[in-house]
């Protein structure tokens, strides 16, 4: 009898040993888990609202799976095209809970280090009432002096933000050159632009001149070295002006075609 409750006594401490071991396992388990680092995205310096996220506003870094927010995000893709909503804090995790699609705004359109400098213009020197946001213009100008008048180009390839109160660009990108579209948009009056501040300087000194936007093509970026010109340097040109090249145009005359 006695051997008998020594053995009960064994197999019950044996098991609650046991027990009281796995109980521990899992405990530290847990706890392991907790503490295992796992890298998401915080912000390196101070974001405000109303921006897109870029990858040189914020940062990975190891935070312990139990500190992690739900909401926290691991990858930019996960808010591309989503504005902040609120401003982060430097070092404060990025949360897709902070972010949604933003109200289409001129500011918005705006990349870093550009202006939005407004031209008025007419269907002439507005190309005929048919610029659409997101096209690129080059600009050009006539000066007159006592002595001579000189044409030039002022810029080259500028990008078009607005054609009188229309904005057409998506959220977290710039505007699309191929994004135009038929829509109705003549009588407008002004067309804005993004320009560097040096440029807004030079086309605020050439008000009052005459300053003439001429379009690009989407696909069209190269920027041409031309010399400016006297009126005399154009006369002189006259009657010896070399064809510029055209691309799949097809000239009728009569019943015949020919390619050009």
């Amino acid at each position: 009898m006695k051997n008998r409750n020594s053995a009960i006594a064994l197999a019950t401490g044996i098991l609650a040993g046991g027990l009281a071991f796995y109980l521990l396992y899992q405990n530290a388990s847990e706890v392991e888990k907790k503490a295992t680092p796992v890298q998401v995205l915080v912000a390196s310096d101070y974001i405000p609202a109303g921006v897109f996220l870029r990858a040189d506003m914020v940062e990975k870094k190891s935070i312990p799976e139990s500190y992690v927010s739900p909401s926290a995000i691991r990858d930019l893709k996960e808010v591309d095209g989503l504005m902040a909503l609120v401003p982060i804090s430097a070092g404060e995790q990025v949360l897709s809970n902070k972010f949604g699609v933003g109200e289409e705004t001129l500011a918005l359109a705006l990349i870093p280090g550009y202006r939005a400098y407004t031209l008025a213009v007419d269907e002439t020197n507005g190309v005929g009432s048919l610029l659409r946001p997101g096209n690129r213009v080059d600009i050009l100008t006539r000066i007159e002096s006592d002595k001579r008048s000189v044409t030039s180009f002022v810029f080259q390839d500028v990008q078009v933000l607005a054609v009188g109160q229309r904005l057409d660009w998506k959220s977290g990108n710039t505007p699309d050159a191929s994004a135009a579209t038929t829509d109705d948009t003549t009588g407008y009056s002004t067309v804005t632009l993004a320009v560097t501040p040096e440029e807004a300087e030079t086309l605020m000194c050439l008000e009052g001149r005459p300053l003439r936007l001429v379009l690009r093509g989407p696909n069209d970026d190269a920027i041409a070295s031309i010399p400016s010109q006297s009126e005399s340097d154009m006369l002189s040109q006259l009657g010896h002006i070399v064809p510029s090249i055209r691309h799949g145009i097809q000239i009728i005359r009569g019943d015949s075609k020919s390619g050009e």
